[in-house]
Parts: C-alpha cells; sequence; structure tokens
C-alpha cells in the first residue's frame, strides 16, 4: 500500500507535472499550495485544480487539500477576477463580526468557484509592529480579543461553505518588524506573556473549531532556541497539549531565509518531527525528492488529521461566475466603507463643483513578499474625479522629487490638497513633502492607504483619513468620504504612538 506524504506541493507552471497526476492517483501526494504563477486567469486556476481532483478521483480518492493566499487586503494570489476585498485590518476598523463572517463567507464561495479548498487565513498576528511591511495591515488589531472575535467570525464564514481556514502565524509574528521571508526574525515573549496577547486569539479560534494552523517561522528563546516552525516544544506541547488543537498543523512556506540554516530535506524532516502536519515546499527545488522522504516518516496522527480533513472537502464545486460577482463586489464597498477612520480634523473637503482638488499619491516602491496589491501609483484621483468632476493628479514616482511635485501642485490651482501616502513612516519623502504642502497655505487632507502610523508621523497635516488598504473599493470609499457622500464610521484598531487606546 502506497504511503501518504506530509508534503504540501508546489510547482512552476500552469499543467501539474505528471509525477504529480501519478502521486494523486496513487495516493502518496495529498496537498498542494499554489501561488499565482501557476495561472494567468482565474479559468485557468479552475482547470488546473480539476485535473489535480480528477487524478486523485482516479484513484478512488477524496479531493487534495488544494490551499492558497487569499486573506483580501494586502495579500491575495487572485487579484484578478476575484473580489478585491479591503482586508484585516479594515475589518478590525469596522469592529464587526458580521462583517467578517460575511468576508469568509465571500472568500470561500470565489475559492471554491476556483477550485482551491484551503485557505491560508485568518492572519491572528497583532499589530503591535506598525512599522512591519510583513504583517503590518493584514493584523486585525492589536488587541487580542478582538482579533481573536473577527478571526474566528472570518473562519467560521470560511468553514461554513466548506473552505478549510488556516490560522497563521503561530505562535504569534505581530511583535517583530523583521520579514522570516528574509531573515530569521527573534521575539523575546515570555511565556506568560504569550499566553496573555499573542495566543489568545488562537485559543479562540481552536475554540472555535478552526480546521488548521500554520506555524511561524520566528525564535521565541524563552520557549526554545529553535524557530517554532521546528520546535516541538511550541508545535506540539504549546500547541497540541495546552491550547488542545487536533486539526492541521501546516509549516510556512519552507524555502524562506529564516529556516535556511539546514538543508531542504533536513528542515522539511525537523518540521514534520516537531509536529507539523503539512510542510508547505513552497519555491524549494526537488519536490518530488523531498516528497518521498517525507512519506517514510509521516506518522499515523497525521495521516489521520490529512485524511480526515479531505474527506470533509466538497465534491461538487460552484460555477466561476461566483468569483468576482456582482454582489460580492457590493459587499467588499460595504465593508471597505465601514472601516474608513477620521483620525484628525475633518473627513470631507468641502469644495464646491467648480473649485479644483489636487491629489498626491506616490509609487509603491519595494515590497514585501506578502504583498500582492497591483504596483504602481494608486488611483484615488480616478475614484475622485467620479464624483467631483474638477480633480488634477500629481503622480510621483519611485524616488521622485518633492519641489517638482510641490512647483506642479502651486500651479494647478486647487484649492484643497489630498495627499495619498503608503506607510510614510518608511518614506522620508512623503513626510517631507505633506510637511512642505502644510506649510504653503492650501489645506491639507493625508489619506492614509497603509499602515494607519501615517497619523503619527505626519502630526502636522491637518485632516487625516485612514482606509487601511489600497483596494478599489477602499479607493471608491475614501472618495465618498472626501465629497461628503459619506460618513467616516471606522476607528482606529490600533495604539498609534503617542495616542490613548482606541475606545
Amino acid at each position: 500500500m502506497n504511503k501518504l506524504s506530509s508534503a504540501m506541493i508546489s510547482f512552476r507552471g500552469k499543467v501539474a507535472p505528471d509525477w504529480v497526476l501519478s502521486g494523486l492517483e496513487a495516493g502518496t501526494i495529498g496537498a498542494f499550495c499554489l501561488f499565482n504563477y501557476n495561472f494567468d486567469t482565474p479559468a485557468q486556476l479552475r482547470a488546473l485544480n480539476d485535473s489535480l481532483r480528477a487524478a486523485a478521483a482516479s484513484g478512488g480518492h477524496p479531493p487534495p487539500l488544494i490551499g492558497i493566499d487569499q486573506e483580501g487586503g494586502q495579500l491575495m494570489a487572485v487579484n484578478h477576477g476575484a473580489t478585491d476585498l479591503p482586508g484585516n485590518m479594515a475589518l478590525g476598523a469596522a469592529a464587526s463580526p458580521d462583517l467578517a463572517y460575511r468576508a469568509g463567507k465571500v472568500l470561500a464561495r470565489e475559492l471554491l468557484a476556483l477550485g482551491c479548498n484551503m485557505n491560508f487565513a485568518p492572519v491572528l498576528d497583532l499589530a503591535t509592529h506598525l512599522d512591519s511591511n510583513v504583517v503590518g495591515v493584514r493584523a486585525f488589531s492589536d488587541d487580542p480579543q478582538l482579533t481573536g472575535q473577527l478571526g474566528a467570525a472570518l473562519a467560521r464564514g470560511l468553514q461554513d461553505e466548506g473552505v478549510v481556514a488556516t490560522a497563521k502565524h503561530f505562535p504569534g509574528h505581530g511583535d517583530t518588524a523583521l520579514d522570516s521571508h528574509h531573515v530569521a526574525p527573534r521575539i523575546d515573549r515570555t511565556l506568560d506573556q504569550l499566553r496573555a496577547d499573542d495566543l489568545r486569539p488562537f485559543s479562540t479560534v481552536i475554540a472555535g473549531g478552526i480546521g488548521a494552523v500554520m506555524s511561524a517561522h520566528v525564535t521565541y528563546p524563552h520557549l526554545d532556541l529553535q524557530p517554532a516552525t521546528l520546535s516541538r516544544v511550541i508545535l506540539h506541547d504549546l500547541l497540541r497539549v495546552e491550547l488542545g488543537f487536533d486539526g492541521l498543523v501546516v509549516t510556512d512556506a519552507m524555502d524562506m531565509s529564516a529556516v535556511a540554516h539546514l538543508s531542504p530535506v533536513e528542515r522539511c524532516l525537523a518540521a514534520l518531527d516537531a509536529g507539523a502536519d503539512l510542510v508547505l515546499l513552497g519555491h524549494l527545488t526537488d519536490q518530488e525528492q523531498i516528497t518521498r522522504e517525507l512519506a517514510k516518516r509521516t506518522g499515523p496522527a497525521a495521516t489521520r488529521r490529512i485524511t480526515a480533513a479531505r474527506a470533509g472537502l466538497a465534491t461538487e464545486l460552484p460555477d466561476l461566475s461566483v468569483a468576482g460577482s456582482a454582489s460580492h463586489a457590493g459587499f467588499a464597498l460595504e465593508s471597505a466603507a465601514a472601516a474608513i477612520t477620521c483620525v484628525r480634523g475633518r473627513p470631507a473637503l468641502g469644495v464646491g463643483p467648480a473649485e479644483r482638488v489636487a491629489v498626491v499619491s506616490f509609487d509603491a516602491g519595494e515590497r514585501s513578499p506578502a504583498d500582492s496589491t497591483p504596483a504602481g501609483v494608486p488611483q484615488l484621483a480616478a475614484h475622485l474625479m467620479r464624483f467631483h468632476a474638477d480633480t488634477v493628479r500629481i503622480e510621483v514616482p519611485d524616488g521622485g522629487g518633492v519641489q517638482e511635485a510641490l512647483g506642479v501642485l502651486e500651479g494647478s490651482g486647487a484649492v484643497r490638497l489630498v495627499i495619498a501616502t503608503r506607510n510614510a513612516a518608511a518614506d522620508p519623502l512623503q513626510v517631507e513633502l505633506v510637511r512642505e504642502a502644510c506649510r504653503r497655505g492650501t489645506e491639507v487632507f493625508v489619506v492614509a492607504l497603509g499602515s494607519p502610523l501615517d497619523a503619527a508621523v505626519l502630526p502636522f497635516a491637518p485632516n487625516v483619513l485612514c482606509t487601511y488598504g489600497l483596494r478599489p473599493p477602499q479607493l471608491e470609499a475614501a472618495a465618498r468620504v472626501l465629497c461628503g457622500l459619506a460618513g467616516a464610521p471606522g476607528r482606529l484598531p490600533v495604539r498609534l504612538p503617542g495616542a490613548e487606546a482606541p475606545a
């Protein structure tokens, strides 16, 4: 009898390799992680997943687990053809478990239509480092209780529609600004500190029956000198025994630098020994060989959990037209609008139809691998033009000059200036431009499209709105608020430096 491997396989290309299809039919392969290089269109993704499911069925096996990063907001593997949901921190600003639940249902319906049945979401890391470009607005909040409530609601929405939810990154990636894609982060928190904060959202979603938990490639030296992914103390003693989790434990991608001190086979086997059920191979090469090596060490408990998860997967999938449907787009705008927060000043421009508004936007610059938002300059001006025709656009390219942008502004004849910042705390150019613009007389409205930390690093800006992301529904919602067509009902879901805790 062929032995099931704990490997969660990835492959390049839009067609599965022959060895993958043979392994599915034989029952040795049962799980996949797909990336945006596996498809150009939703139809291609559905066709690929149909081929994986058909190969398993031909051998008499249930559907394989097919996972993908479709969090909403900053990280969405399917950008084109799927609904642009605002993401976790926007849900945190709305503080509505109902919206979080409905977001989970929308994500699940679209993933199933695309052929995927496992989502690497929700992120339960706390937003305790707002300067982090790997967690950042992917987190709901810095409040463990709110994070747990919203994470549990989103997970329930996913699973009520038949998609396995995955809480990440255990036991918490929030308390570092370092990116485990590139380095090996270390978090110097004691077990008691983790219990008081970081672990609480995980406890909440575990009590709610979440199907999977993903480990963090982060070292917690007060617990173990190995990264959590390779630590039996963390994956078994803490997650399994103390928190009582008996679902799937999935590793983060094993090609990441934080676990690169071991060879690919060694790190994958170490994760299995630590207590992982599924080892996410990511972009590692020689995955056929690694899959065989893991099959030799996949124990009965991991086999039981993988088999049980696959047995509960849907065998009938919805039509592809579900993805990006009008009703889902309406929900995206509803949830984006509920998040818009006026941190300071007033939210509306207060201009007449004949008065000119100028919008300054910045190029994205360098981004984390955990950021799939569209490259280039976000089109807030285009959305504002829909409601206020006399709007001019000023785009500042990556590394562009402040004085040049100010010169264009002064010649524009604008009576209001909207500056759409993107994580200004890490970009002195944005800070300088806002400061200089505020000195020149035209009233300035900052729209922070990324981290709300911008409100703290731009204290001289008299009016500040936060959208918590730059997906099109968020830009439209901000434009409506600026034009006085909607209010700004959101509340800061995080504490800003120098500010009191949000009420």
